[in-house]
């Protein structure tokens, strides 16, 4: 649509500045100067400015479909971004669902290591800058303090250290952080 707007401009300058030109050396120009080098000279001039002027067209029309495919771009790589923030989500969220079935079944060591992967999701989320409007506030910082708690806890446990544990507390722990990681998912997949 821009292209053709502009290439009627370039066709009515040409032609009016050739009509223009025309009338110039036939019209006001003195008989002694209408030669054919005069013309030449006169039309060459015009040709000239015509250029000029095209070029500086393509110029404007380079320039908006720069900005055009800039802001394209820009607007891809944010959903990409998000898309990729939700994958993260996800995979936060299955994490949590081995870890209850892991501790469900008496498994407290491999609860542990995918606790220690769950934490290192959360603090890669948490920095994450489509996701800092959520994860800068004081439950999701609170989520993360419940898991390293539960994780020393679950260490301890399994060191002997520690007797008991509260498994209840902790999977408590496990699903306001599911829910917290669950709502971030669908703020995010519907902003």
């Amino acid at each position: 649509m821009q292209s053709n707007k502009y290439r009627n401009i370039a066709i009515i300058f040409f032609v009016l500045g050739t009509i223009i030109i025309g009338t110039v050396f036939f019209f006001f120009l003195p008989e002694k100067d209408k030669s054919i080098v005069n013309s030449f000279t006169l039309f060459g001039t015009f040709l000239s400015l015509y250029g000029i002027a095209i070029a500086y067209l393509q110029i404007l029309s380079l320039n908006k479909i720069n900005s055009e495919t800039k802001f394209a771009v820009e607007k891809s790589l944010l959903r990409i971004n998000q898309i990729l923030s939700v994958s993260e989500l996800s995979k936060a969220n299955k994490i949590i669902q081995e870890i209850q079935m892991f501790l469900n079944h008496k498994k407290s060591e491999s609860a542990l290591i995918r606790m220690k992967d769950l934490k290192g999701i959360l603090i890669q989320v948490k920095y994450n800058e489509d996701l800092v409007e959520y994860t800068d506030n004081k439950i999701y910082n609170q989520n993360i303090t419940d898991l390293a708690s539960d994780i020393n806890n679950l260490n301890d446990f399994i060191t002997g250290k520690k007797t008991g544990i509260n498994f209840s507390k902790l999977n408590s722990n496990l699903e306001g952080l599911a829910t917290t990681l669950t709502d971030f998912e669908s703020k995010l997949k519907f902003k």
